[in-house]
């Protein structure tokens, strides 16, 4: 074999092996975009304290949430004693949940084991945006007894939406709760 033909050859190896360095790597990045890792549940360990009158809000990024077929899972708390101290009064409090309406999801919500959702809207804020509000009943918490309401907020994102028009599309979840002494 002569040395021109070597060297074609060798050209055609190396040129093959780069071809195929490169498509393995744009495989990896398509691939990459439709696969992903979740949680079943996500305990977020919230706990509002309510020793007064008192207006407490926490979001939540639902940024890794993506579509399957087991539901997310969080908990948090609402009670009247923090640190061993049991609030003086009578205190009543609303729970609302306002979500964006970014994603196709559900929710679903328990107070102590059983369904605690009073109403859920969809409606526009004054900029034309879309949220989701979710309230409950008001709740009261007696200052003779020490109480905790356990909440568990379910949100289903079902495997069918698992496309690439929800890619990278964030849901924000606000949590507020709303305190007052009650009046006797």
């Amino acid at each position: 074999m002569t040395n021109s033909k070597k060297k074609t050859v060798y050209i055609k190896v190396i040129i093959l092996i780069l071809s195929l360095l490169i498509i393995i790597r744009i495989f990896t990045l398509v691939l990459s975009k439709y696969e992903t890792d979740a949680d079943s549940t996500a305990d977020v360990d919230i706990a509002f304290y309510l020793l007064k009158e008192d207006y407490k809000n926490m979001t939540l990024n639902l940024g890794k949430i993506v579509p399957r077929n087991n539901e997310y899972k969080y908990t948090f708390t609402v009670g009247n004693e923090e640190d061993g101290k049991v609030a003086e009064t009578d205190i009543e409090y609303d729970l609302t949940l306002r979500t964006t309406t970014n994603l196709p999801l559900t929710y679903e919500l328990y107070m102590n084991g059983e369904n605690a959702i009073l109403t859920e809207d969809i409606n526009p804020d004054e900029q034309g945006t879309y949220f989701r509000t979710i309230t409950t009943q008001t709740q009261e918490l007696m200052y003779q007894e020490a109480k905790t309401n356990q909440y568990e907020l379910i949100i289903h994102f079902p495997i069918n939406y698992n496309t690439t028009n929800y890619q990278d599309i964030m849901e924000m979840l606000e949590i507020t709760v709303d305190a007052k002494q009650v009046r006797t």
